[in-house]
């Protein structure tokens, strides 16, 4: 069975550095879900519209079911990543990972994925807003940092504040997904 991964975490943390990065050096069919660009929403893809709205009503069976039926013979398998408002329960995590996907939540200081938002904004010539980052980021950093989702994540950054070299963070992934 080809490997599906669920990518999750706050704004910064490398969601989609990681899902490119699955799809170029791996061949990974990539499927980005974004609430904030309507061209990459769940009904822009084919699933129901209240999970933009009510990620509580995602249903990983027919999630996973749709993806698995849409993959090629040209992937290796299949990377979804969700928007930083999108917390899965710990709950829907382990109910994806029964069905054989990954679940893999980025996971890292809050200093230094505010840093990689800031640069990655600036970047797009943008003012960074760091009161909407925090009250758009905060639940998702509390969410995440309690134990329940301690077997879900996975380092973003190096000691220091660094990205790992992609390389050996996507050989990390895929040692994961392959585990």
């Amino acid at each position: 069975m080809l490997p599906i991964i669920f990518v999750l975490g706050p704004s910064g943390v490398g969601k989609s550095y990681l899902s490119e990065g699955l799809e170029q050096d791996y061949s990974f069919m990539r499927l980005p879900i974004d609430t904030d660009d309507k061209k990459m929403s769940f009904e822009a893809n084919g699933f129901p519209s209240e999970w933009d709205k009510h990620v509580h009503k995602v249903d990983p069976a027919h999630l996973v079911s749709v993806v698995r039926g849409r993959l090629a013979v040209e992937h290796a398998g299949a990377v979804i990543s969700f928007p930083t408002i999108h917390v899965f329960t710990p709950e829907k995590l382990v109910e994806a990972a029964q069905l054989g996907v990954t679940p893999v939540v980025l996971w890292g200081k809050q200093e230094d994925c505010v840093r990689a938002a800031e640069k990655r904004i600036k970047k797009k010539g943008m003012t960074f807003n760091l009161t909407r980052y925090m009250r758009l980021n905060g639940p998702t950093f509390e969410a995440y940092a309690l134990p329940e989702y301690a077997d879900f994540r996975v380092e973003a950054f190096r000691p220091g504040g660094d990205r790992w070299p992609r390389g050996e963070w996507l050989a990390a992934i895929m040692s994961r997904a392959a585990g």
